[in-house]
């Protein structure tokens, strides 16, 4: 018999929700857990505000607050959970935002894959064509599929929402992303997604609902972009690089060209 996540009754799933400069919107992400699952980590990424009173408000007995006086970034903050969720033993994490953004009630599609044990890390996909469609700005699609394109290419595949941070991992898999010492920071999503193809890892993506309201975000125009789209494309150009073919002999000469006459 399984749950309502589709899994096993002794998985144990953890939900990571990194926050920051949230106290408005977190209260509905927390009223929106479902009881099976098994453990919340609240990660307090250097407030500036109520999120952190927010957090020890809520008396939830599976909270587990996490904070850093040092800001971690949104990368930095989701590593710091999946460390803590792996410590105490969770089968899978399930990283969901802080600003409402994300859907919970689809919380058992993105853990789908792992449940059916057809994926080690699950990527929930804004674009797939049978996504329900949300009133996502124009300005953030068209950054998404900049972002997206340049995934695939360093990638080698094809990767229809790589920014998207509605994620499903594995222990196995938190165990790889946290190994890796991955950049904090926005553009965290596609940067795990590349390490988990360089890792040789199952992945699948699921169609999820994009939801925007009246949430602020924290991603500076054209800079956080341009970072990401950086680090992206420096990953794709050591991947290509490192796969190519040595073109030079033991010799440090051209293959052939130090043989005897």
């Amino acid at each position: 018999m399984r749950g309502g996540h589709g899994m096993s009754p002794c998985a144990r799933v953890a939900l990571v929700i990194p926050a920051r400069n949230e106290c408005r919107l977190l209260p509905r992400v927390l009223d929106a857990i479902p009881a099976w699952v098994w453990s919340v980590f609240l990660v307090d990424d250097a407030r500036q505000d109520r999120t952190g009173d927010v957090m020890r408000a809520w008396g939830d007995p599976r909270a587990r607050r996490l904070s850093s006086a040092r800001r971690l970034g949104v990368g930095g903050a989701i590593l710091l959970g999946y460390r803590e969720a792996l410590a105490l033993g969770a089968s899978c994490a399930v990283v969901v935002a802080a600003d409402a953004q994300m859907d919970l009630a689809e919380l058992p599609a993105v853990l789908g894959p792992i449940a059916r044990s057809e994926a080690d890390y699950v990527q929930g996909c804004r674009f797939l064509r049978d996504a329900p469609r949300g009133p996502m700005p124009w300005t953030r699609v068209l950054g998404n599929r900049v972002l997206s394109a340049a995934t695939s290419w360093a990638a080698g595949r094809r990767i229809a929402d790589s920014q998207c941070g509605f994620t499903a991992a594995t222990a196995g898999a938190l165990r790889v992303l946290v190994d890796a010492a991955l950049p904090g920071g926005y553009g965290f999503p596609a940067l795990a997604r590349l390490e988990m193809h360089r890792r040789d890892l199952r992945v699948a993506e699921v169609p999820v609902r994009a939801l925007y309201g009246t949430e602020v975000s924290g991603i500076r125009p054209w800079r956080d972009p341009a970072l990401i789209l950086a680090r992206i494309l420096r990953l794709g150009l050591a991947r290509r690089l490192a796969a190519r073919p040595h073109a030079l002999g033991p010799a440090g000469l051209p293959d052939g060209a130090g043989g005897t006459a």
